[in-house]
């Protein structure tokens, strides 16, 4: 049967990956990944393997989301029925909020493909580190999904994922939407933190704490992997 392996390549630095993570890479001379601005990615160019990124599907014009994740499982399908197997590396964990492996894994079932999943660290401890929450009664919600339509509670902590607000690859990041959104049921002054990876080559975590209504001019340029954690009312 054919098979393609999935492995999270962690949040950032090499010293995040782990050991079986390391060694899925290590054995395979072709290797996809989603995207290149990635310290791994970098790391397995020096040792000379051959690369296929994803990065360039982000610039066209796809009419609706989700049609770039169905292409790249394409793909990734292709080559595995082509060659048997295929290695796809992905930031942070391969199973938390990653529509690729989620299609992978349907699509996989029905075309015949097995599809082995190698975890790796995801951005949320590094996250909750951060900030130093213990994860008791977390809520982890999406801008579209959850905070414009309320569903989620203000007396327990948030973690916003993907605050940039966006549909498809090429929308505007609109962090003033989920700022608004938030400000519906929040203070002016309540305290965030933002949290976000300063991209290569270190990729280390950064954050930064301030009033809920600065946080569209604090955000700034688009950042790497941005967050933000709303602590409860």
């Amino acid at each position: 049967m054919a098979t393609i392996t999935v492995v999270g390549i962690g949040p950032g630095p090499i010293s995040y990956l782990t050991k079986e993570a390391e060694r899925e890479l290590l054995l395979e001379d072709k290797v996809f990944f989603r995207t290149c601005a990635h310290p791994v990615y970098d790391w397995l160019h020096g040792l000379g393997k051959q690369l296929v990124c994803f990065d360039l599907l982000y610039t066209f014009a796809w009419t609706k989301p989700g049609e770039i994740y169905e292409f790249i499982v394409s793909a990734l399908l292709k080559e595995a029925a082509l060659r048997g197997k295929a290695i796809y590396g992905l930031p942070g964990s391969p199973v938390f909020l990653e529509d690729t492996t989620r299609l992978l894994r349907l699509r996989g079932a029905a075309e015949g493909v097995e599809i082995r999943v190698v975890h790796g660290l995801s951005f949320l401890e590094l996250a909750l580190a951060e900030v130093n929450c213990d994860c008791r009664g977390l809520q982890i919600v999406l801008p579209l999904a959850h905070l414009q339509e309320g569903r989620y509670r203000k007396d327990l902590p948030l973690i916003v994922c993907q605050i940039e607000a966006g549909s498809l690859p090429l929308d505007k990041p609109r962090v003033d939407l989920t700022m608004k959104w938030l400000l519906e049921r929040y203070p002016v002054d309540h305290s965030v933190t933002l949290i976000w990876t300063d991209g290569l080559p270190s990729y280390e975590t950064q954050s930064k704490v301030m009033a809920l209504k600065d946080l569209a001019r604090e955000y700034g340029e688009r950042k790497f992997f941005a967050s933000l954690y709303v602590p409860p009312l």
